[in-house]
């Protein structure tokens, strides 16, 4: 196999590696189930919805913005 040992990497890869630097505690937070008082009346799974829903929507529009409206 070959190394790549370079520096830089893709956008799409750096974009990855970000959901998943947010996603993995998430879904901890989800997997243990926590009794903490302040997130007893907070439904997670909605919640991570709407902000990876959100997220979607937010990336699209900007990826529309830079590809073409921006000079």
């Amino acid at each position: 196999m070959t190394e790549h040992n370079d520096k830089s990497s893709c956008a799409v890869c750096r974009q990855v590696r970000l959901y998943l630097l947010i996603a993995g505690p998430l879904l901890f937070a989800i997997w243990s189930n926590p009794n903490a008082g302040f997130l007893q009346d907070i439904d997670l799974i909605r919640l991570t919805s709407h902000v990876f829903g959100g997220g979607c929507v937010l990336m699209i529009l900007w990826k529309a913005y830079v590809e073409y409206w921006r000079k």
